[in-house]
């Protein structure tokens, strides 16, 4: 799961089939997943179980077809919240983990789903990581279906409402503040916590060389087409920088989201950036980035709640951990 940013905030401009809630009841347990941006001409086929086909793949939920303002066509399927939970979980948590991580795993997919529900647009979450991966009929696994049925309509809330949760893989020793990652409101929930726990993930620390031309190419434009030094600007209150300073013919400042962003997420793993040099040493100049943890970092640490679990830790000390002051509800 990276940033949650929404892309084609648009409203419905025509709804064509069955399917489609016409009216957004605020209690029901199903929610609107956006399976295709263009069905580019391909029909869904629905089967006998419920389920229906289409690219390649098995679904569940009620098709329909909506009608965008640029005149494609996006397929939507109407779906209980824990059958759509059945194709998520076991792509974020691997079914081989401790039920207690697959169990908060599903708590907090269902709170980030149910909270996005919204009339602004025809669906409320993306088949994708753009919100969360859903994998249909096919990603679902027997250990994380028994993990979803066992804490069946539980969520997480803060202040009478829905919390606004999220989760990464590996946070790198300390979760992330929201409001720092994204320049949003402060939570009390999402200023990030210390963790011990996920000192053993696979990506816990990680380095990487690229190319030096690769991130002139990158950054070149605004380092007067030359890159000679680096530096970390001020971190924030998790140890995380802010930026990276790139110096050159002239000087920038980059955010670290945008020097992920540029260089690409699989070069650059996470948002904690711990050095950034210059290794002119080598026949070829290289860049050399070392990082902590994978992904954003707030909120709910995927590996750490792995470790947590296996040392006997249930679903509910889990969340109250990564999420504090946070009600978890009974369902």
């Amino acid at each position: 799961m990276i940033a949650r940013s929404e892309f084609l905030k648009l409203a419905v401009a025509s709804t064509i089939g069955t399917g489609g809630l016409d009216v957004w009841d605020p209690t029901s347990p199903q929610i609107r997943v956006l399976v295709a941006a263009d069905v580019r001409g391909e029909t869904p086929r629905v089967y006998a179980d419920g389920t229906f086909g289409f690219a390649g793949k098995r679904w569940r939920g009620a098709p329909s077809t909506v009608g965008m303002p640029d005149g494609r066509m996006a397929l939507v399927t109407t779906i209980d919240v824990d059958a759509y939970l059945q194709g998520v979980v076991p792509l974020e948590s691997p079914p081989s983990w401790p039920t207690a991580a697959l169990q908060a795993q599903a708590i907090v997919a269902r709170t980030f789903a149910l909270a996005r529900r919204s009339l602004s647009r025809p669906w409320d979450v993306q088949a994708g990581d753009s919100d969360q991966q859903w994998g249909g009929v096919d990603a679902e696994h027997p250990a994380a279906t028994a993990a979803i049925q066992t804490c069946r309509g539980r969520t997480l809330t803060y202040g009478g409402g829905l919390a606004s949760v999220f989760y990464s893989s590996c946070c790198g020793g300390h979760t992330a503040d929201v409001a720092a990652v994204w320049n949003g409101a402060p939570l009390p929930y999402l200023r990030g916590v210390a963790d011990p726990y996920c000192a053993a993930a696979p990506e816990y620390r990680w380095s990487r060389a690229v190319p030096l031309e690769r991130a002139v190419a990158a950054f070149g434009a605004r380092t007067g087409g030359t890159l000679t030094g680096t530096f970390l600007t001020q971190p924030d209150a998790t140890g995380r920088p802010r930026g990276v300073a790139l110096l050159g013919a002239t000087s920038t400042t980059v955010p670290v989201a945008d020097f992920r962003r540029a260089l690409g997420y699989d070069v650059v793993r996470s948002l904690w950036l711990r050095s950034v040099r210059i290794d002119a040493a080598q026949p070829a100049p290289r860049l050399l980035i070392e990082g902590a943890g994978r992904g954003h970092g707030v909120g709910l640490c995927q590996w750490g709640t792995k470790f947590f679990a296996a040392g006997g830790a249930g679903a509910a000390e889990i969340l109250a951990f990564y999420f504090p002051g946070t009600t978890l509800t009974n369902g």
